[in-house]
């Protein structure tokens, strides 16, 4: 690799490492919602998710099941739906337990480095991503279970 792409490289990763992750975001009702993702209240399971996407409808009765087992997350949808609506739709007909923030154009999915749907991120509360997944598998579940014990 020539030194002028190492360089590129190196300082974009210094800019993204500076993107600030706080914010007022809108939910699909339309509300506003505030979180600083780099400095969380509490551990958040970040699920990614559209309305087109079956393997996200696949996943959400199983994730709210480990909702129930782990309520003290803050649990966030992040809805890339280019039509919010669509999203709104899927949100009261599924009853999601979860508030979902609309993203159409992917501002928050791409400080995440989101590329496809479904993505599940926990965050610790120091805003560090200890899981990136498709599934509720074992590793989901873990991660969960040792920001719990850790609470």
């Amino acid at each position: 690799m020539k030194l002028a792409s190492v360089l590129f490289l190196l300082f974009s990763a210094l800019l993204m490492s500076n993107i600030s992750f706080a914010g007022n975001y809108t939910t699909l009702n339309n509300e506003t919602y505030n979180i600083d993702f780099n400095q969380p209240e509490k551990p958040v399971v970040l699920i990614v998710w559209a309305s087109w996407c079956g393997y996200c409808m696949e996943e959400i009765p199983h994730l709210k099941e480990e909702l129930k087992d782990h309520p003290e997350f803050t649990w966030l949808g992040l809805n890339v739906n280019k039509n919010p609506e669509d999203g709104r739709l899927v949100e009261l007909e599924r009853a999601l337990p979860w508030l979902s923030l609309s993203d159409p154009d992917l501002v928050i999915g791409d400080q995440f480095k989101v590329r496809g749907t479904p993505t599940l991120i926990v965050l610790n509360s120091k805003g560090d991503a200890i899981y990136r997944g498709r599934r509720t598998d074992d590793e989901f579940k873990a991660a969960l279970d040792t920001l719990s014990a850790e609470q």
